[in-house]
């Protein structure tokens, strides 16, 4: 097991992609907290750890409030005894437009996922420095390179304001053997995009990406997985699409999409 004895943070892990790559990172031996801000969810999570013969425990915390994200690793490196591994995957979108949104929408949007990967990202690196190492991993999103689907400019932006922070921070803190990465997944099972589709019309763009299907939490965990493993040691500041190929027929995905926000 490739992740025997790490210890792994897993920010919005209460399901979707988060949950999937806090079971894969147990199911290659590491010890994992469950973030969430629901805290049943961190719960029934971090139980299904245990049943797979690792230590877990459920931390709640707002990852844009810098305090509950730096309480949130202090507990963890008391409870668990390091760090070693993040994935900041908390986050969220809304089908908003420009003219419709409020500043204050803006802000929360940005401020959890942008502001959340960079509270979360500055926590963690003296624990991870204490032990020699680690990887960070950011889930980003191929809107940041393309345009959100379910999500507005909001989400663009912050997700590309990920990709960016991804870049700097892996160069700020390689010679801490500390990499940083991130995955950008393209049109993904996950709650958000289930509650912002209309009836039908997830199968209906899933006969527009070239593989044929969409793309499912777990295949997002895999790419996680990889950056983790020691086969990645020598991967710093490197973003990895995971998207069945449909960044390959853009200009057809984003012409549906701009005629939906029309009506």
């Amino acid at each position: 097991m490739e992740q025997q004895g790490k210890i792994a943070l897993v920010t919005g892990a209460g399901q979707g992609i988060g949950r999937a790559c806090a079971v894969g990172l147990a199911r290659e031996g590491a010890d994992v907290a469950i973030n969430d801000l629901r805290e049943e969810r961190a719960l029934a999570v971090a139980e299904e750890v245990r049943t797979l013969g690792r230590r877990a425990i459920a931390v709640t915390a707002d990852v844009a409030d810098e305090g509950q994200v730096q309480a949130m690793v202090t507990r963890i490196v008391a409870e668990l005894g390091g760090l070693d591994i993040l994935v900041n995957n908390a986050g969220f979108g809304r089908p908003l437009l420009v003219e419709d949104m409020s500043h204050a929408e803006w802000d929360r949007i940005v401020d959890v996922n942008l502001g959340g990967t960079f509270n979360c990202a500055r926590a963690a690196i003296r624990p991870m420095r204490a032990r020699g190492g680690g990887r960070i991993v950011n889930i980003a999103s191929l809107a940041a390179k393309r345009m959100s689907y379910f999500g507005g400019a909001d989400y663009t932006a912050s997700k590309a304001g990920v990709l960016g922070f991804t870049r700097h921070l892996a160069f700020e803190l390689a010679r801490d053997r500390i990499t940083v990465n991130a995955v950008c997944p393209g049109l993904t099972v996950t709650p958000l995009a289930e509650s912002a589709a209309r009836p039908g019309e997830l199968e209906l763009l899933a006969k527009r990406i070239p593989l044929g299907r969409l793309v499912l939490p777990e295949h997002i965990a895999d790419a996680v997985l990889f950056y983790c493993s020691p086969r990645a040691e020598m991967v710093t500041g490197t973003s990895l699409d995971v998207d069945g190929g449909i960044s390959l027929g853009m200009q057809d995905m984003e012409a549906y999409f701009a005629a939906r926000r029309r009506g």
